[in-house]
């Protein structure tokens, strides 16, 4: 019997079923940097441990069963997945009978299998990919623990935070504001151009406007043209240009894509998005939910085709991972079985028995549902029309639209949410022009002055704001739900919400900490160096840079100060260093008030010898209610120490379950 350890608990029931293996969850990371994590700044060594007790606990325990056992770890597949796999490798490689590591891209039978079946010798497996995670994870604590203090103290505000990808992201959304303020600054006429319209009507009495090919940049000039013009009366047809304009279906579902739809069609957060991605996927419902792929398995295309080729709408279609893609083996995001659109609530009411977000999950897996089939389906095609008049060999045109075959668009014709609502339809006259005729005459009605107002730069929508940082190279799938949640905790920004839309705002304090910046710590502002790291870290998986130069680089930005340099404990860390050296008659080094590392050394060792906090009259009623059922000998000391007490607790509830 093999043992197979993977991430989420809510994935245990499942993969044990399909699998016929044991299978145990770390729930997620379980080990993180310490305080002071680089313990050697020669060669940026660092010190990883436990999160906590418990997670420590936990994983004693999953270590424990994995002696002399076949183990596979199938953490999840991208970077962040490999490293806890990589850490709990590094721990039972020594003691397990063989280590492998499985990918499974989509929880149902066939994909559990699939994953077993191309399973590899842990050994074998890119332990580059180790290194990029942790000069990530390096990288990016350098960057909190040094800049942060920093801009505490000269913003007087301990709310504030400056992160290597956070930055950039809240420099674009000031960046939109001060073109914004600029737009505003101009001057009434600069914000306006001009055309002229004229009214034409046929020897059909058929009546439409046309208008100037030429924008005029004030209204001199268009006046002037005006008088230059006006005593024409007659409009000539010069040509007729008709073109079909076919419009491709929507690919298959990156992470940033399915996270803008869901939030353009639902309202949907990125982060709520994600965590009902995640759920569906946990259930078997939909493949891998962290991706910059937008590719298909040849195996759901071919299953597409066997169901829906005698479909009039039907195309078979490939898409390749695209150039942003750090990872050729993913998928897009999909379903992962094929029934009819009528049978989604069924499928999700089936897979998801108790979930209060049973409605969102429907919308977001019927959206994904419909994303997947539409990807395999025929562009509609536009018939595009334009006429090109002359008036006194002046050139003036307007032009039609009209869609000619539906395709994608005729496959869900009663759900919208797949369909861009600002979809420009290039319909700009809705008159029947075809009765036209090249080098048919005219008769010109009159002439109008048309101001074109320049538009006000708009501020980032919540919903397209994730497209733009993977555009402009700013973090990975795994992180992009973080971004607003942090810098709306740090009060960077806010949202304004106007009908269906969220549009991103900078505070004044956002505007404040960027400006600071652009004087001090430039770099840190701009998408192009955040872009360059990024692209430093997939070379570390590649084997192309290493994990120092990397480190370094970004080190050396910050004049290679090392973390807690010159930083002090404050008044309420030495009242506690004082009460408990007090209590356990210990002697407190001068150091200690004046170093924050020596402070963080002695108050480790006086806490682990810091008598027990009393458990609450709740937990010793508790424990002694359970005594007494169970027929169970209290311990000793169970009144006195929260921690005994808790133990028996726990161990009296277990000894019930079983």
């Amino acid at each position: 019997m093999a043992i197979i350890i993977i991430e989420s608990p809510n994935k245990e029931e499942k993969i044990k079923k399909y699998s016929g293996y044991e299978t145990y969850a770390t729930k997620g990371h379980f080990k993180a940097l310490t305080k002071d994590f680089i313990t050697d700044y020669e060669n940026y060594e660092c010190e990883y441990d436990f999160i906590a007790e418990e997670n420590k606990k936990r994983m004693n325990f999953i270590f424990s069963k994995c002696k002399n056992e076949e183990v596979i770890i199938a953490t999840d597949p991208d970077r962040e997945g490999y490293a806890i796999g990589f850490m709990v490798y590094q721990t039972i490689k020594n003691i397990a009978k063989s280590i492998k590591r499985a990918e499974f891209f989509e929880i149902t039978e066939s994909g559990i299998q699939r994953g077993l079946e191309q399973a590899i010798d842990f050994n074998q497996s890119n332990f580059k990919d180790f290194e990029a995670f942790k000069a990530r994870s390096v990288g990016d604590k350098l960057v909190g623990f040094i800049m942060s203090p920093k801009y505490m103290n000269i913003l007087e505000d301990k709310n504030t935070s400056i992160g290597r990808v956070q930055t950039p992201a809240l420099n674009l959304i000031v960046e939109k504001e001060k073109e914004i303020e600029d737009f505003k600054n101009l001057k009434e006429e600069e914000k306006v151009n001009y055309k002229l319209k004229a009214k034409l009507k046929s020897n059909t009495a058929l009546e439409f406007e046309i208008k100037s090919e030429k924008i005029y940049p004030n209204k001199k000039e268009i006046e002037d043209f005006l008088n230059f013009i006006n005593e024409s009366k007659k409009a000539i047809l010069k040509e007729i240009n008709l073109k079909q304009n076919p419009k491709a279906p929507p690919k298959p579902f990156r992470t940033s894509q399915l996270q803008e739809k869901a939030n353009q069609s639902f309202g949907f957060s990125s982060d709520v998005t994600m965590a009902l991605a995640q759920s569906l996927f946990e259930n078997g419902l939909i493949t891998y939910t962290r991706t910059d792929s937008n590719a298909l398995s040849l195996g759901f295309i071919n299953e597409v085709e066997s169901a829906f080729k005698n479909e009039t709408w039907y195309e078979k279609r490939e898409y390749k991972a695209g150039k942003q893609s750090q990872a050729e083996a993913h998928e897009a995001i999909r379903i992962t079985h094929l029934h009819s659109f009528k049978e989604c609530e069924k499928i999700v009411n089936e897979a998801i028995k108790k979930d209060k977000d049973k409605d969102k999950l429907l919308k977001l897996y019927k959206l994904i549902y419909q994303n997947s089939i539409s990807s395999q389906a025929k562009a509609c095609i536009y018939e595009n029309t334009s006429y090109n008049f002359h008036i006194k060999a002046i050139a003036f045109s307007v032009n039609s639209s009209k869609l000619i075959d539906k395709g994608y668009k005729g496959i869900f014709e009663n759900e919208k949410e797949l369909y861009d609502e600002e979809e420009n339809e290039e319909n700009s006259n809705t008159l029947d022009l075809s009765s036209l005729k090249k080098e048919e005459e005219f008769e010109v009605l009159n002439y109008e002055i048309v101001e074109l107002k320049k538009q006000t730069p708009a501020r980032y929508k919540e919903s397209n704001f994730i497209s733009l940082l993977e555009k402009e190279g700013i973090g990975r799938p795994s992180t992009y739900a973080n971004f607003l949640p942090i810098l709306l905790k740090r009060n960077y920004i806010e949202l304004e919400k106007k009908d269906k839309n969220s549009f991103i705002k900078p505070t004044s304090k956002g505007i404040q900490i960027i400006q600071i910046l652009k004087e001090k710590d430039e770099w840190i502002t701009r998408a192009e160096y955040t872009k360059l790291m990024e692209e430093v870290l997939e070379n570390i998986s590649k084997g192309q840079t290493s994990y120092l130069d990397f480190i370094k680089s970004l080190h050396e930005k910050m004049d290679f100060k090392k973390i807690n340099e010159g930083k002090t404990p404050s008044a309420k860390q030495i009242d506690l260093l004082e009460k408990l050296s007090k209590q356990q008659n210990k002697e407190i080094p001068q150091e200690a008030y004046k170093d924050i590392k020596v402070y963080n050394k002695i108050i480790t060792e006086l806490l682990k010898n810091a008598p027990a906090k009393p458990p609450s009259e709740k937990q010793i009623a508790l424990a002694e209610k359970l005594a007494k059922e169970k027929n169970l000998e209290l311990p000793k000391n169970y009144k006195e120490d929260y921690r005994i007490c808790t133990e028996f607790i726990d161990k009296a509830f277990k000894k019930n379950k079983k």
